[in-house]
């Protein structure tokens, strides 16, 4: 039982960093104003593959689509949804309290891990 719960919390963690990376890296390459949308209280701004391309670097973007499969597109499509559902109180906080079922968010993660780890992994804090 303790191991599950250590998995648990460790699988809880690993979804926070990559998260934050993802909306410190976004932010920091220009879509400080569709970030912030995400994290705050109201309406959501979309973000399209162009732009997320364009603020992560169009050569990084492209090889990391291209050797881990993701499409961009589809990541972009979810990833405001996401990152609104786990950012209640303006931050990103993974817990059995969002609104987006944690096998949802826990699924984009495993999606998109190696996609995110490529783009933003320069963001994770240790």
């Amino acid at each position: 039982m303790a191991e599950t719960a250590k998995n648990s919390s460790d699988m809880t963690e690993e979804m926070q960093a990559l998260l934050e990376a993802t909306t410190r890296g976004l932010s920091s390459g220009g879509l400080k104003r569709e970030v912030d949308s995400w994290l705050g209280s109201g309406p959501n701004e979309p973000v399209t593959a162009k732009q997320i391309e364009s603020a992560s670097g169009p050569n990084k973007v492209a090889a990391a689509c291209r050797e881990t499969g993701v499409s961009l597109e589809s990541f972009a499509a979810v990833l405001p949804d996401i990152i609104d559902e786990v950012s209640p109180r303006g931050k990103v906080e993974i817990s059995s309290r969002s609104a987006i079922p944690p096998k949802r968010i826990e699924q984009f993660i495993d999606d998109n891990k190696a996609l995110i780890r490529r783009m933003y992994g320069d963001f994770m804090q240790p």
